[in-house]
């Protein structure tokens, strides 16, 4: 197995984010992305949330993955991103994590759904419209500087278009397939900032013994 603190770099804080993807360019196989990596994937992942403070995830992905979020008493929060508070209170991920924040638009922190979240062990924080701007506002305000974006691809989409991404790392799976089934990253609810081009620069690469490439960039400073 490759060095792990070598995959993972320098320990400044910032907002990372972290992906899997086929040699074409596909962020799952048969609905999930648990068939993308291998070992050395599983323990990156594993040292990526060791470094954050909170773990930022689309509930999409919380609920497509059946996401157990962080296994408690990790001292890292998950930080689960909705409109709609479309969580199933009586999910893995209410049981089995540190208690969650669930981010949403303030309009919705007084539903009935808001409510049933509550009581389930959920900490609500509205954070305005929904912006990722406003996501990530509301979680400096709460004093959290390590952010680890785990998907999905509306969400990294989000984070892209509003330049907030410090580095990014992305596994290469030595697989191929004939189609793509999710996309890495997909804007079809942005706002704005859908042409957004971020430069980034090379940090890492490496590669493990059966073919699976690791890369990790960080934004290239500006001028």
């Amino acid at each position: 197995m490759l060095d792990i603190s070598e995959l993972l770099g320098p320990d400044q804080p910032g907002i990372r984010l972290i992906e899997a993807t086929s040699l074409v360019g596909s962020a799952t196989t048969h609905g999930t992305s648990g068939q993308l990596g291998n070992a050395t994937d599983s323990a990156l992942f594993a040292a990526m949330r060791e470094w954050a403070d909170v773990i930022v995830v689309a509930a999409g992905t919380v609920e497509a993955e059946d996401y157990g979020g962080v296994a408690k008493p990790s001292t890292a929060r998950i930080a689960a991103v909705t409109r709609s508070l479309s969580l199933s209170a009586d999910s893995k991920f209410f049981r089995v994590t540190t208690p969650p924040l669930v981010l949403c638009p303030d309009v919705a922190l007084d539903s009935p759904k808001a409510q049933v979240l509550r009581e389930a062990g959920a900490e609500l924080v509205g954070v305005g419209d929904g912006g990722v701007e406003e996501i990530v506002a509301a979680l400096h305000a709460r004093g959290f500087r390590r952010l680890v974006v785990e998907g999905g691809p509306h969400l990294y989409a989000g984070f892209i278009a509003a330049g907030l991404v410090d580095k990014f790392y992305l596994t290469v799976d030595p697989h191929l397939s004939p189609s793509v089934e999710t996309p890495l990253v997909n804007p079809a609810f942005l706002d704005s900032g859908a042409d957004s081009i971020v430069p980034m620069e090379l940090e890492n690469v490496q590669a493990d013994g059966d073919g699976t490439v690791f890369l990790r960039y960080r934004r290239r400073p500006t001028a």
